[in-house]
């Protein structure tokens, strides 16, 4: 077969477009996402297991600020390939080199928990500055008139946030942190103001919401695998200790729970019904789907942190000692954050259409049980391990139990819905 070099200029020349494949009943994401987001477990692993030997107040803040730019490095390019069909030869390419930085980028966490960033911050760099300019390759058929705004902002936002990074490089420490802070702020209020300001924006066919609770899977996988660790111990052939399994079951139900709270009530077609609204109710539909998507970060960060307390839990019970102060915030903070964003997201859903509303007595139980969860942590030595797992578990099945009979979503009755 002859070699025909117009096939590969073929791939190169490809316009990026926006995805727009109506002809889908519904878009799923391709296998090369679902091997993005594998990826990232080694990023998420890291940073938890750098939090498991930090447990003071420093390295709880140092992991939620390192957390939210690795989740922000992938929630910018899932939603890259969610507004573009970037299936064409440089997009892949890209994504591919991509997955290999972030492997490497794992591996410099541990540095900024004990004061060397610069290497995770040139990492970083490098990582926004291909984001930016994959955002650079529209053409024309994309960029139309109505939509010119909307693009030149976004990409003008997109090198700003890159501008900001930059610099940081040139700053020493504390004040790179606060250069970080400022990018990834810029980052998110400007696509705040772009979804809220610009009455025309880019229209796809969006697969976001999928995206969204594939990681959430992935997290998830975090505290099966200190499931894992705890049942292990049971059966490494050492004393048997009833207590470890008992944690490790409670450790299992939780997130099982967490399972049944965030995917009982998942809407793939949120963030299509948002694009999509009328005139009407454009700017709320919008401004929910935002919400949805922003309040993420807490589900992730807390699912990711309960696995690191379950795992504490099972050593401490294996010591025959109580949790200490550090330990119990990480727990009962991690379970707490995720049902608060879940609890935002869910009622962020009902608010792009306006066909249902979130019921508030769900509410008012899921902040109840929040509520608990945080008077737990400074209660010293009252709760031994298995009570507090076992505790934290019972209070998941409980809310579960409640929304089966009580259903988080009510239809709103044609006449009095809101406009």
């Amino acid at each position: 077969m002859a070699f025909d070099p117009r096939g590969i200029r073929r791939h190169f020349k490809r316009p990026l477009s926006v995805y727009t494949g109506r002809e889908e009943s519904l878009r799923h994401a391709t296998w090369l996402e679902l091997f993005f987001d594998l990826v990232f477990v080694a990023a998420i692993a890291e940073i938890g297991t750098n939090l498991h030997h930090n447990l003071t107040l420093e390295g709880v803040l140092y992991f939620t600020g390192v957390f939210v730019l690795v989740w922000w490095v992938w929630l910018d390019y899932s939603y890259y390939a969610d507004l573009y069909a970037a299936d064409d030869l440089i997009s892949r390419a890209s994504l591919i080199g991509v997955m290999f930085v972030v492997i490497f980028l794992s591996q410099t966490v541990d540095g900024v928990f004990h004061g060397q960033t610069f290497v995770f911050g040139a990492t970083m760099l490098f990582l926004r500055v291909v984001l930016t300019v994959l955002y650079l390759r529209p053409r024309p058929n994309v960029v139309t008139e109505e939509t010119q705004g909307f693009v030149m902002t976004w990409i003008t936002s997109e090198f700003l946030t890159t501008a900001v990074w930059g610099v940081s490089l040139l700053v020493p420490d504390p004040g790179r942190f606060g250069l970080w802070i400022a990018a990834f702020t810029i980052n998110m209020a400007g696509v705040a103001v772009l979804y809220t300001v610009f009455d025309t924006v880019l229209v796809q066919v969006s697969h976001f919401p999928e995206r969204l609770g594939l990681i959430t899977i992935i997290v998830l996988g975090e505290t099966i695998l200190a499931v894992s660790f705890g049942t292990s111990i049971v059966t490494s052939g050492a004393d048997f200790q009833l207590e470890v399994l008992l944690v490790g079951l409670g450790g299992f139900l939780i997130a099982v729970g967490a399972w049944w709270l965030y995917f009982g009530r998942f809407d793939e077609r949120v963030i299509d019904r948002a694009l999509t609204a009328p005139p009407d109710r454009q700017l709320r539909a919008r401004q929910a789907a935002l919400v949805y998507v922003f309040s993420h970060f807490f589900v992730h960060l807390g699912i990711v942190a309960a696995g690191v307390g379950l795992v504490l839990a099972i050593e401490a019970t294996i010591a025959g000692h109580t949790l200490e102060q550090g330990a119990r915030l990480i727990l009962c903070g991690g379970v707490a954050s995720f049902l608060l964003g879940c609890a935002i997201l869910q009622r962020a859903i009902p608010q792009v259409s306006d066909e249902i509303r979130f019921d508030n007595h769900v509410l008012v139980a899921r902040l109840v049980v929040i509520g608990t969860f945080l008077a737990l942590i400074p209660l010293a030595d009252m709760f031994s391990p298995v009570t507090l797992i076992g505790t934290i578990a019972v209070a998941f099945i409980a809310l579960i139990g409640f929304e089966s009979i009580v259903n988080p979503w009510v239809e709103v009755p044609p006449a009095s819905a809101e406009v």
